[in-house]
């Protein structure tokens, strides 16, 4: 592999496999019909005392969601000593009442192992109870589980199925879910166009994975003009919002003239904000760039510290350019490397304001 050359390729469309994606969990007090002096305001100014003291009164007279509610503190530790066993024994009395929420919380807790081992069979039935009985969160796990064969046997039909369920309630990261079944044909043949409504639905309300997947689709049919327009249009407004993966695409873009209007300068400025928040792919890029002298002087002394960069964020491709490269370095040129990179690392990095970890919360 040391003697191998340096792939002098600059695809300018990684449509890579789109991944599922998981909800951030923020286990959600059940909605209810709450005074201004109830617990529920309390909670809402953090004053978690009183509101545990409230939620056990009510708690106390049967009311499912102070039950529930009550459950969610000793489960957070808010208010009261953290106590899974206290959290789990309010849940299930108000799951006993038919509440979606406290059915839904059980099984994050049995999926999770909160204070007992993981169950995923266990799991999965209290979360198709509260699916069943409409509850958004619930039938996106759940769907989650039987895409992935976590605690029951693999079944795309039904994974699809609670997928579009919670799509339909407007949570984006089932939006973007099902859409992706879809794209790749899970369980069902690939549409584009299905999949395209959900990523839109989903885009409209700013997930960041939905609307770089459109961009993607949009950039695979950039031999139409309407098609590479809408291209340019959604990655440069990720870009422009700090996105790093929509920075790199839009760097790629105006590298190679898809889609956009060859221009290395701004092709190279693109990669370079997308370097400075740490992006492998960028890294890459931009070594390539320097390696092959495109759009810029060949410089194997930037192509080297570019490529090192990149396989220390954990480019594999990256690594096996450095050693590519790394025979057909001197000791000036190594040397200059390293000042390049002192230079960068000293750069101020860039924020990327609105950037996703991937998905909706479960907060309600």
């Amino acid at each position: 592999m040391g003697n191998s050359p340096i792939d002098p390729k600059l695809p300018a469309n990684r449509r890579q496999s789109l991944p599922l994606l998981a909800l951030v969990l923020l286990v959600p007090l059940a909605a209810g019909t709450v005074s201004a002096d109830s617990g529920g305001a309390a909670y809402g100014r953090g004053d978690f005392g009183a509101a545990a003291a409230q939620f056990m009164a009510q708690a106390q007279h049967g009311d499912a969601v102070a039950e529930n509610n009550l459950g969610v503190l000793y489960l957070k530790g808010k208010g009261v000593p953290q106590d899974y066993a206290q959290a789990r024994t309010w849940f299930e009395q108000a799951a006993a009442q038919d509440l979606p929420g406290a059915m839904f919380n059980l099984g994050m807790m049995y999926l999770r192992g909160y204070g007992m081992p993981v169950d995923a069979r266990q799991a999965l039935l209290w979360l198709d109870k509260a699916a069943d009985k409409g509850d958004r969160e619930a039938q996106f796990f759940a769907g989650l589980q039987y895409y992935k064969g976590n605690g029951v046997e693999r079944d795309f039909a039904t994974a699809a199925r609670r997928f579009e369920a919670a799509a339909a309630q407007d949570l984006t990261a089932a939006q973007y879910n099902l859409a992706v079944m879809y794209l790749r044909g899970d369980g069902q043949p690939k549409n584009e166009s299905v999949a395209i409504h959900w990523l839109t639905k989903a885009a409209t309300r700013k997930h960041e994975a939905s609307a770089l997947a459109l961009g993607q689709i949009h950039l695979s049919h950039a031999d139409e003009p309407e098609q590479a327009r809408l291209a340019l249009e959604s990655f440069r407004q990720l870009a422009e919002s700090g996105n790093d993966e929509a920075q790199v695409a839009l760097g790629m873009m105006y590298t190679t003239g898809q889609a956009a209007k060859q221009d290395y300068e701004e092709g190279r400025f693109w990669l370079l904000q997308a370097a400075k928040q740490g992006s492998p792919q960028a890294a890459l890029d931009l070594g390539n760039l320097y390696a092959q002298g495109i759009g810029v002087d060949k410089d194997l002394s930037r192509a080297y510290a570019w490529y090192t960069l990149g396989a220390e964020a954990g480019d594999t491709v990256a690594k096996h350019n450095l050693e590519v490269l790394r025979p057909r370095m001197n000791a000036d040129q190594l040397e200059q490397a390293g000042r390049h990179m002192i230079d960068f690392k000293s750069q101020p990095s860039v924020a990327a304001d609105g950037k996703a970890a991937g998905g909706d919360t479960a907060a309600q």
